[in-house]
């Protein structure tokens, strides 16, 4: 992509890998929309980086869609960026758990928000030059682990769609390319405290904008490429190994 002529679109831009492919993509001469969930972590995002143009923005809220797509409008967005995500620990087994989401509220986020929002935008892509979708999912797309079982469900279907949608597109030779990153375990917010080996949220966005500069329909990000070679000579071995984390 010739990124002084890029549009992104962020989600999930205030944190972790988002923030750090805002900072990317600002450096490297792209205009940048970043979008957080709250009040505050925008206006602290603001504060912080100040050349983007930051939004609250609750991908699980129909209206928010809407109101993203319409604003976004004559803007030349030509990358959409769907990064917003959330995972919690949830054992179906036990009662009582202090949950920050409901299991609809966490696959509004992860599956069904970025799903409708990519159809809203649709018709707008179709009309930019180089235009791109991109959907951060999961190593656990591959291979789920037996903590966050709703989180590993909605990165797997969301992988499922994004290899849909592409050959929709290429099919009805809309000049739309589209892109799935599956980073491993990151040094973020989201996963403190969980897991050991993590990669930085820089390594991984740096990992991921030169895979979108380069075209690639899949970028495996860090430890995700071994586990996606494991998985495609025996997914019982990729399964064995990740099940249990």
């Amino acid at each position: 992509m010739n990124w002084t002529q890029t549009h992104a679109v962020v989600t999930g831009g205030t944190r972790g890998i988002g923030r750090a492919m805002v900072d990317l993509l600002l450096e490297k001469g792209a205009a940048v929309t970043a979008t957080g969930r709250t009040s505050a972590s925008v206006e602290q995002a603001q504060q912080d980086c100040p050349r983007a143009n930051w939004l609250v923005f609750d991908q699980s809220d129909a209206n928010q869609r809407a109101e993203l797509v319409a604003r976004m409008q004559g803007k030349g967005v030509n990358l959409l960026i769907h990064n917003a995500g959330v995972q919690q620990l949830h054992d179906f087994t036990q009662h009582g758990e202090a949950l920050d989401f409901t299991t609809q509220q966490e696959t509004a986020i992860n599956f069904i928000g970025p799903v409708e929002l990519t159809q809203s935008m649709l018709p707008h892509l179709r009309h930019q030059a180089d235009a791109r979708i991109v959907f951060v999912t999961s190593g656990l797309a591959l291979a789920p682990k037996r903590s966050s079982p709703v989180y590993c469900a909605n990165k797997a279907g969301l992988r499922s769609f994004a290899k849909s949608l592409r050959a929709q597109l290429r099919h009805a030779q809309w000049p739309i390319a589209v892109t799935e990153a599956l980073p491993p375990l990151v040094d973020t917010d989201m996963t403190r405290g969980r897991g050991r080996g993590k990669i930085s949220a820089q390594s991984a966005a740096g990992q991921i904008v030169r895979g979108i500069a380069a075209g690639k329909p899949e970028i495996y990000v860090g430890a995700s490429a071994l586990l996606r070679v494991i998985s495609r000579i025996s997914p019982a071995l990729a399964e064995a190994i990740m099940i249990n984390r």
